[in-house]
């Protein structure tokens, strides 16, 4: 085991010709430093570089489980996992009992710390960076055109915690809809068709999770095949099961990780012919 700050030990792990495999978890920026310095000596590089997961919310979306999975996946970690919900489209149909079942959910997430209260559902950001990065995003969302419908701000107090919090009227001109949040905000858009949802979910360079909430299994069936994400859930939370496979597509990475496909990422393939002649 090698410790260290990864500008620091980085260049070295990622380039040394003893290493035959580099797998790595981190930003887009990082993956490309990360993969310039291994193709130095031509080895396998397994790169999981972030998302930016589409909710897609249909009409005939059971609205309670689809507020519930958003907000979970939402504040899991306060946000800063891969995996989350970071952009939600709901049909505008169904927009405004979405969105009362929503704020009420975030609403009652509760934040701290927990090795003085356990009864909470999301810690702080990990460190001051992190904190006043979501702030500005936010901040820049709602000068461009976005609605503050709850939260916003850095909670009052010590520790680097950030408010639950939700932002209407975006679209995916805006940096929050483009880029990884890493902090328990929700933006959320509308469309009106199928298609046009599709096509909103897939304007992004990344390309690792995403979820339908639909009570149709051709129309869910139909969306799956269309997404260009490595993951798609269907009316459930965006988490995957270890014995499934984990990988991104487009920026979101190389390789994956978890069950037997993940496996095989380490795995080399040797093939041997024999022939023998017929002598003992």
């Amino acid at each position: 085991m090698v410790t260290g700050f990864g500008n620091e030990v980085g260049p070295e792990l990622s380039s040394n010709e003893k290493v035959v495999m580099v797998s790595f978890t981190s930003s887009q920026l990082a993956g490309r430093k990360v993969m310039e310095a291994a193709s130095k000596n031509i080895v396998k590089v397994d790169l999981e570089l972030g998302g930016k997961a589409p909710a897609i919310i249909l009409d005939d979306a059971d609205l309670d489980l689809a507020a519930t999975a958003v907000v979970n996946s939402r504040i899991i970690n306060s946000g800063q996992v891969c995996n989350c919900a970071e952009r939600i489209y709901v049909h505008s149909s169904v927009k405004e009992a979405f969105f009362r079942k929503l704020v009420e959910r975030m609403k009652a997430a509760r934040y701290g710390n927990s090795l003085e209260n356990q009864d909470i559902d999301m810690g702080p950001l990990v460190n001051e960076k992190g904190l006043v990065k979501v702030k500005e995003l936010v901040e820049r969302s709602l000068q461009q055109g976005g609605k503050l419908i709850l939260g916003g701000n850095i909670a009052e107090g010590t520790g680097y915690y950030f408010e639950p919090t939700i932002i209407d009227n975006v679209d995916n001109s805006m940096e929050i809809m483009r880029y990884e949040i890493f902090g328990p905000v929700i933006p959320v858009a509308t469309f009106k068709t199928l298609d046009e949802a599709i096509a909103l979910a897939n304007d992004c360079e990344y390309g690792l999770t995403s979820s339908v909430d639909t009570q149709n299994i051709n129309k869910a069936m139909k969306i799956i095949s269309r997404l260009k994400f490595g993951e798609t859930y269907v009316n459930r939370e965006n988490f995957e099961a270890m014995q499934g496979y984990h990988a991104g597509w487009r920026k979101s990475g190389i390789g994956g990780a978890d069950g037997k496909h993940g496996l095989e990422e380490y795995l080399q393939t040797q093939v041997v012919y024999l022939q023998f002649d017929d002598q003992v």
